[in-house]
């Protein structure tokens, strides 16, 4: 589908100024204008009212995040320094992703900005039905992690169940094969 909307677009004047693709160029290959970002086009002022409120609101969470870490983010913080990892050196907590154009995505629980690669960390409410009171956390964190994904980031989720003392060792080369692969 992407390449049909590619090659339509492409394909396609563009309205006001009547431009083409560009003619192929003397290597005999062609040179091709990039897609207007279509997303960025069609938002609205007030979506990005809206998303500019979201962030300001996530900014305060995240910096209460910070000053409060989980019990599981306490323990990948141990994972971390096992593996030689310096908080503000290698890797930031609660960093804030933007796509392109700088519109807000989310705050995800450590980066590592020059890899663009994140750790999320997830305890009970993201897989017990009990904790979840709304029954769609699941489908809600997939969706998230697509949109960090489409943000051009690389993402690994760590459960909280892996960071006990019997799954310790395996989730210490987890998180070393990750940042070592990526």
């Amino acid at each position: 589908m992407m390449g049909e909307v590619m090659s339509r677009w492409s394909d396609e004047r563009d309205g006001e100024g009547g431009r083409e693709r560009a003619p192929p160029s003397h290597t005999g290959q062609q040179e091709r204008e990039e897609p207007p970002d279509e997303r960025e086009r069609e938002r609205t002022e007030r979506e990005r009212t809206a998303n500019r409120r979201l962030e300001s609101a996530e900014d305060l969470r995240a910096a209460q995040r910070l000053t409060r870490p989980t019990v599981p983010e306490q323990q990948m913080m141990s994972v971390l320094a096992t593996l030689g990892e310096r908080y503000h050196e290698d890797y930031f907590r609660e960093h804030k992703v933007t796509e392109a154009g700088g519109w807000y995505v989310t705050h995800v629980d450590f980066a590592w900005l020059a890899k663009r690669l994140v750790v999320e960390v997830y305890g009970g409410p993201h897989y017990k039905p009990a904790l979840d009171k709304t029954g769609t956390k699941q489908e809600d964190d997939a969706r998230r992690e697509a949109t960090i994904v489409r943000a051009g980031w690389k993402v690994l989720v760590v459960r909280d169940t892996e960071l006990t003392q019997a799954h310790w060792l395996s989730t210490v080369d987890k998180v070393r094969q990750f940042l070592d692969r990526s």
